[in-house]
């Protein structure tokens, strides 16, 4: 099955998810700016960056999944810039070398977990679906990650630098928009079309991953409200 033959909300989600995801970047970049501070923990980061590379430039994704890929990778270069210029931020003992060393190792590391779950998962691939369930099982395990990784970014940091409602708002719309589609058409509601790429209905990785990710985005949001109030900022008026 093409992703031009894919049911019609199938890919209204999966923009949505990039619509969303994109709009999150570009927040934290913009807030990131305004603060002179970074909007992403540095494991988040390098998990973002490592599957969205992986699956850009050396195992695409099928379109439209591709260009939302490609695009999200560019802004992660440059959140990953703020990085480098604002972690003292968080790591003020830092010195450059380290810290550079640090990056490269996060980088790394996050690139083989994710080529090691495409690997381990060739066998499940399918001619409808090439790339196997290794893209989705990478996808769903660091967004949780990521999700935890925000609510103790804002924790260690006691601030709202770098970060505001409307990103996490905006992440977690994106994550919710992504997880839509894998329930609709898992073949786990009677008569709804199975589409490829989808994991099984008896997998309880998935439904796992899912809860904990809605879980932790919505105690990140509240977080970022609750701290906004805490310094005086009205959480409404940050974007």
């Amino acid at each position: 099955m093409s992703m031009l033959n894919l049911p019609e909300p199938y890919l209204l989600f999966l923009v949505g998810s990039g619509l969303f995801w994109s709009i999150t970047y570009v927040l934290i970049i913009r807030r990131g700016h305004m603060d002179k501070a970074h909007g992403m923990p540095l494991w988040a980061l390098a998990l973002n960056f490592a599957w969205e590379f992986n699956y850009a430039f050396i195992t695409p994704s099928p379109a439209p999944q591709l260009y939302v890929n490609i695009v999200w990778c560019l802004l992660d270069v440059v959140i990953l810039v703020h990085f480098l210029r604002y972690c003292r931020v968080d790591y003020p003992d830092l010195d450059v070398r380290k810290t550079y060393g640090l990056v490269a190792l996060a980088f790394v590391v996050c690139w083989l977990a994710v080529v090691a779950c495409q690997m381990d998962t060739w066998p499940l691939a399918s001619p409808d679906y090439p790339l196997g369930m290794g893209r989705a099982y990478s996808a769903w395990g660091m967004n949780v990650s990521m999700s935890i990784l925000f609510v103790y970014f804002i924790i260690g940091r006691k601030s709202v630098r770098g970060q505001s409602i409307y990103i996490a708002i905006a992440k977690w719309l994106g994550t919710v928009c992504a997880w839509f589609p894998f329930v609709l058409y898992c073949g786990l509601i009677p008569g709804m079309p199975v589409v490829p790429g989808t994991p099984e209905p008896t997998s309880w990785f998935f439904p796992l991953t899912y809860a904990a990710t809605f879980v932790f985005d919505i105690i990140y949001i509240c977080q970022v409200y609750f701290q906004c109030k805490k310094e005086g900022i009205n959480p409404w008026k940050r974007v």
